[in-house]
């Protein structure tokens, strides 16, 4: 028996979904879809009219077939040649929210947003295509699917079988991916590439308008002692508690950043004055200086705040506005604590002719304008010469000779210092060897060289360096010291120590430079292999004078010697300084009073004056 239907009266056409067993004749919706899952029905007539029928037929092979696309989780759909749907599986009508039995019967296209085209659905005209489209459910939410068509027929009429999968996840996992590549993950703050993006925006917006743009670039001032005293999760606290608080301080239209571990930049649009900019500078500020309640303790944190001001006819882009706010917090830096600086014309000039001998440093290797020096290390007991300090020099073709502190901290902060350094390291040892081959037989020389903050943090580039140094050279490496600050061995502690063992374990000498100027404690110096405390010039400058300088150096003195250390006083210019530092014990000294640091050439009249060879001593090791 076959059942004629009409497109009026589909709604009870669920008929498609489950075609099978014998052919019946029923008189409502209701028990049709019983006879078809009883099985009772082989055959389907649609159709509109007498002689323009559609007959569908399934027999019970078909079965296993049926049950498989009803089970599926891809939603599924069969639609006839002029768009109406045939057949929907359930996975179908969970996307959109309805039931199989109001989908079929209704056009396809009204299932998909105005985002997809209904040549989507009626446009398919070979196997296994794929298109994006949107699905709307009927309660107005969207949903982001892959629509795979092919076209079929069946008893000769001409149907287009669709697949939906499901793109909701993949789209959520895209823009978490999206969201992760412009937001900061510690503390959601858009991160530098968003950050530039809006500067971007900003100025293109400000070409329009009179009001100002400012850039607040923000540093955390001792933020590594608080990771360093309490450690990096009490950190992650104060991190996020700042970012907060800055969020707080400014407007809404207002961007908060992070671009750094405790750097953040503030983005102010629509500024009428400069006023207005340092208002907003120092709300910043005070609502960052609120000690912060962490679980371990209440810390107190400041920032030093550079801030750039665009002005009409400067032409700022993000990098030049970022770069002028960096500056600016650098001279804050150096100020103090808690301290806004405004960029102005005066570190303009000073950053352009800074820029301008960084692009000449660059050169400077290349063109051998380096030039190497080493001041002698003396031994206090007889002043005799036991090694020497290797210095480093500029021989500016037009300036002339540039002296270390104009160009060392530059070199520093730009990077330039790792390879500055690995070219002093070689050259230097390849003296040392080169002196030590001169006088066969001797004792070998000790050489000082001076690593910087930077390299210690270039760990495995250090090392290798160093291995690389000594091995090329093939100077013993206990003939080798390396100086480094003390403040940059406490930047951070737990790094630096692993750096300084792995030094050790070549055979080196560690000194600490510089000492009683940084914030050492106790306890580190402790756990530091180190072999030598050098005393800073600043305090053996005022032996015999001070007496706070004179407590202090007998004070280090004793500390090395309680530690098993040895003590290079620098600076040493009186024979008063060097009497006073004799008496307390300290064991070497290097200053005026004997050489500033001479080139290689010039040493052989220090060589004949004190009657030793360049290869007379060394210092001992901590072992």
């Amino acid at each position: 028996m076959v059942h004629e239907a009409t497109h009026e009266a589909l709604e009870w056409a669920q008929l498609r979904r489950e075609l099978d067993g014998v052919t019946s004749r029923l008189a409502d919706s209701e028990e049709t879809l019983r006879a078809i899952r009883n099985g009772e029905v082989d055959a389907l007539v649609v159709g509109a009219e007498p002689g323009l029928e559609q007959i569908f037929t399934l027999t019970s092979a078909d079965r296993p077939y049926r049950n498989f696309v009803e089970n599926m989780t891809l939603g599924a759909a069969t639609v006839s040649a002029d768009g109406i749907t045939l057949y929907a599986n359930q996975a179908l009508a969970v996307l959109l929210g309805s039931s199989c039995q109001r989908i079929v019967g209704q056009p396809a296209h009204s299932f998909f947003a105005a985002e997809t085209s209904p040549g989507t659905v009626e446009g398919s005209s070979g196997q296994g295509e794929s298109v994006e489209g949107v699905l709307l459910t009927t309660e107005g939410a969207t949903v982001p699917v892959l629509v795979g068509s092919s076209s079929l027929t069946i008893d000769g009429a001409h149907v287009t079988c669709l697949t939906f999968t499901d793109l909701t996840n993949e789209r959520r996992a895209e823009a978490a991916i999206a969201h992760s590549a412009r937001h900061d993950g510690l503390t959601g703050l858009p991160n530098r590439t968003l950050l530039t993006d809006r500067i971007v925006r900003a100025l293109t917006r400000r070409a329009s308008s009179t009001n100002l743009t400012a850039l607040l670039f923000c540093d955390i001032d001792g933020f590594k002692n608080i990771n360093d005293a309490y450690g990096h999760q009490v950190g992650d606290e104060v991190l996020r508690a700042v970012a907060s608080r800055l969020v707080a301080a400014l407007r809404p239209a207002d961007t908060v950043a992070r671009i750094g571990g405790d750097e953040f930049v503030l983005l102010c649009e629509g500024v009428e004055s400069p006023d207005d900019v340092a208002m907003l500078a120092a709300r910043a500020r005070d609502a960052v200086s609120v000690p912060v309640s962490t679980q371990a303790a209440t810390i107190e944190a400041t920032v030093s705040i550079g801030v750039a001001v665009t002005d009409l006819k400067d032409g700022a882009t993000p990098d030049t506005l970022l770069r002028d706010a960096d500056e600016a917090m650098y001279k804050a830096k150096r100020q103090g604590p808690n301290v806004i600086e405004l960029f102005d014309e005066t570190l303009r000039g000073a950053m352009a002719s800074r820029l301008a001998l960084l692009s000449e440093m660059r050169h400077a290797a290349s063109n051998g304008e380096f030039r190497l020096v080493y001041q002698p290390i003396m031994s206090l007991a007889d002043e005799e010469m036991v090694g020497v300090e290797t210095l480093i020099r500029w021989q500016h073709p037009t300036r002339g000779l540039v002296a270390p502190d104009e160009f060392v901290p530059f070199a520093e902060r730009s990077g330039m210092i790792i390879d500055i350094g690995s070219w002093v390291l070689r050259e230097s040892c390849q003296q040392l060897a080169a002196w030590n081959a001169q006088v066969p037989g001797t004792r070998s020389l000790h050489l000082s060289v001076n690593v910087s903050a930077r390299q210690l943090g270039q760990a495995a580039g250090l090392v290798n360096s160093v291995r690389r140094a000594i091995e090329t050279s093939g100077i013993h490496p206990t003939t080798l010291g390396l100086e480094v600050t003390e403040s940059a061995l406490m930047e951070d502690a737990e790094s630096a120590l692993q750096v300084v063992n792995e030094l050790k374990a070549l055979g080196v000498r560690i000194a600490i430079d510089d000492f009683g100027t940084g914030y050492s404690s106790l306890i580190y110096l402790k756990k530091f292999p180190v072999d030598v405390i050098k005393i800073d010039r600043s305090f053996v400058a005022g032996l015999g004078e001070s007496q706070d300088d004179t407590a202090i150096v007998r004070s280090v003195v004793d500390l090395a010697h309680a530690f098993a250390m040895e003590t290079v006083a620098e600076g040493i210019e009186t024979r008063g300084q060097l009497a006073v530092l004799q008496s307390f014990g300290c064991s070497y000294g290097q200053g005026y009073l004997w050489s500033p640091g001479r080139p290689v050439g010039d040493l052989e009249p220090m060589r004949t004056r004190t009657g030793v060879s360049l290869a007379g001593g060394k210092l001992p090791a901590r072992r």
